[in-house]
């Protein structure tokens, strides 16, 4: 069942359908004109945009889109007027600006502007140099990159002028380079000779800190090697000392000290022995041992993979020709020496020597002892050999000698 609508009641809900329908009227005929925006803003400055409609009670929003953030900003219908003010920390930030006005009543209105470097703030200079090692040689170079901001940190825009310095001994050279995509550039090629430079740049009347950059020395080129001695015996106890000449690269400059030498020492039965020393002032001294025979050294030196000497030879002579050795206590105990040197002196301790056993002509066995005072002392225990006669064979100082077969009682 349906009810009446009481007769007093219809004025007014004609009133409020009125009122609903003109307001309805109002926003849907709603628009927003630009009343003040520039193409370009200054960084760091206050930027408000203001928009005007013929509605008071329309609203609006302000999208703003940016490399460095996006953002909406709300503002209020002031008699249909509306002001949107943008905060600080966007303001900051210069590059190119997209806005968009959204109002749910109004097709939305667009446009862009920019923000532009402030230059009345101090310049900044970031500046970065690399390699900071490089070689002699103009075709090695390091660049120095610089890139100056304004005092909020932006960019400078392109074209600014830079100069960059650079300094090495006497020779100091200044060059423009102007900014490209917010950079400016320059590759500074290195010298013939060795040392440090220094590099600077300056934006304006804000100049950096110097940077260093070190010149080393280039490719080692070939160099030769001498060697010195207190006597030419092969002792096996002194020293014979190898030094190169000085080393240094195409262009005269010594090597960096302790690049590293290696000594290939080959021997007359083809024995390869090495040694390295590193380099002090362009020059390495290493030092090797006489052999405990007589022997011949071939010698060459080598910086790897860069150069290498001219190979020298060094001979030794044999210290002895012949040694004493005697048998006792039933041929059981056997004495090598004494062993005296190139002045009939005793020779050094430590020499090897080396004791061959053999039984009808078979090696039974190798003894190695190293001589003391001049001496050393083998003993042969009948607990282990048992045949009845030995012979031996002894090795000592690069001289071999054989003894007589010696008859053993204690015996199988």
């Amino acid at each position: 069942m349906i009810k009446k609508i009481p007769y007093y009641i219809l004025p007014i809900m004609a009133f409020f359908l009125f009122v609903f329908a003109k307001i309805k009227t109002d926003e849907k005929a709603a628009t927003f004109s630009i009343q003040n925006i520039a193409k370009t803003y200054t960084a760091g400055n206050a930027i408000s945009i203001s928009f005007t409609t013929e509605s008071k009670t329309a609203t609006a929003d302000l999208y703003l889109i940016h490399s460095y953030s996006k953002i909406i900003i709300n503002a209020k219908n002031e008699n249909g007027k509306l002001t949107f003010k943008l905060p600080l920390f966007f303001t900051e930030k210069t590059g190119s600006v997209s806005w968009h006005l959204l109002s749910k009543n109004s097709k939305a209105s667009t446009g862009t502007f920019k923000i532009i470097p402030n230059n009345t703030t101090t310049t900044k200079i970031e500046s970065y140099l690399g390699p900071r090692t490089i070689l002699t040689g103009k075709q090695n170079f390091t660049m120095m990159v610089v890139v100056p901001t304004d005092g909020l940190d932006n960019p400078k825009e392109d074209n600014t002028a830079v100069i960059i310095k650079d300094q090495f001994q006497e020779d100091i050279t200044s060059e423009q380079k102007n900014t490209t995509n917010f950079i400016a550039w320059k590759n500074i090629y290195s010298r013939v000779k060795s040392g440090k430079m220094l590099v600077s740049s300056q934006c304006e009347q804000t100049t950096t800190k110097e940077i260093e950059t070190d010149i080393y020395p280039s490719i080692a080129t070939n160099f030769s090697i001498t060697y010195e001695r207190n006597h030419d015996f092969a002792d096996g106890n002194q020293i014979t000392k190898l030094t190169t000449s000085k080393i240094t690269d195409q262009f005269g400059n010594l090597v960096s000290d302790g690049t590293l030498v290696a000594f290939y020492i080959t021997t007359t039965t083809n024995m390869v022995l090495k040694t390295y020393a590193a380099t002090i002032n362009g020059i390495a001294i290493a030092q090797i041992l006489h052999p405990d025979h007589g022997d011949t050294y071939n010698i060459k030196a080598f910086v790897t993979g860069m150069a290498e000497s001219q190979p020298i030879k060094i001979s030794y002579q044999p210290l002895i020709k012949s040694f004493p050795y005697t048998f006792s206590k039933e041929n059981r105990e056997i004495t090598v020496g004494p062993l005296k040197s190139f002045m009939n002196q005793i020779v050094p301790n430590g020499i090897k020597v080396v004791l061959e056993i053999y039984h009808n002509n078979q090696l039974v066995e190798t003894l190695q002892l190293d001589s003391y005072d001049g001496l050393a002392k083998f003993y042969l225990s009948p607990s282990f050999y048992k045949e009845k006669e030995y012979q031996f064979l002894i090795h000592t100082l690069g001289i071999t000698q054989k003894t007589e077969i010696k008859k053993y009682e204690n015996h199988k």
